[in-house]
């Protein structure tokens, strides 16, 4: 279930009020004094909503308000004000006696927040906008840095890795050293007492390939490579022709 409404809207006016209805308005409430605003059009006999009434008389019509600018005071007050509690007009309100939210909202929209930014304050934080500006540069620094050392250190280590190398005078030495056997057996390069490379008989090619000749007859399927596809098989029977006619 919702809220009741404060009144019927069938009837009810809208739009600026008259000076006769103000006038209606400012006698009742001097007389009989504040009471449900709900009953207040009825009884002032005033055809308006009930918070068109409280409005009319918060912020317009009643005697304690103070009109104009608010003063340097004044203004210093919303300020501090403004720093604990925020845009809780109402409560700020409460502080100023004379004063509506209404007008202390509009107030500080519209001369004391350019004023503070004027100032280098921030209107929402109320902090110097330089502190803030250092504050994402220190941290923009910060991350910057982080990851700076583990390049630096990456880099240093291999400088240093090469220098270590280059003054070590005991690396070639081990490297060339005439007591450390070569890597190439010497015995490869003497013959026998008696012999020479003439001397010596080494099969010859047709020796050594008859093995290989004696399979020129055989087909795919006899060497093992019937599991190969067709494409596969069609390519190697055309090299095995192509082989044969220029034979």
């Amino acid at each position: 279930m919702g809220r009741q409404p404060c009144c019927e809207k069938f009837g009810v006016k809208k739009g600026p009020w008259t000076a006769e209805e103000d006038k209606k308005l400012i006698n009742f409430i001097l007389t009989n004094g504040h009471c449900c605003w709900r009953a207040v059009p009825k009884l002032a006999g005033l055809r308006r909503c009930g918070k068109s009434c409280r409005l009319r008389w918060t912020n317009y019509l009643r005697p304690d308000l103070k009109r104009g600018l608010l003063s340097e005071a004044e203004e210093q007050m919303v300020i501090d004000l403004h720093s604990r509690l925020g845009n809780r007009w109402s409560k700020i309100a409460a502080r100023l006696p004379g004063r509506t939210d209404n007008e202390i909202k509009n107030h500080w929209n519209t001369h004391i927040k350019k004023k503070l930014i004027k100032m280098g304050i921030d209107p929402t934080t109320h902090e110097p906008l330089d502190k803030e500006a250092k504050t994402e540069e220190s941290a923009s620094h910060a991350d910057d840095s982080s990851t700076t050392p583990t390049e630096n250190r990456s880099t240093s280590d291999g400088s240093d890795l090469l220098n270590k190398i280059g003054n070590d005078e005991s690396l070639p030495s081990t490297l060339w050293m005439d007591d450390e056997p070569p890597l190439v057996d010497l015995s490869w390069n003497y013959l026998p007492a008696g012999e020479t490379c003439n001397d010596t008989s080494f099969p010859s090619w047709e020796e050594n390939c008859a093995w290989l000749l004696d399979f020129q007859d055989f087909g795919i399927n006899d060497l093992g490579f019937d599991c190969l596809n067709d494409t596969e098989l069609n390519n190697m029977n055309a090299f095995e022709m192509g082989d044969k006619t220029i034979a």
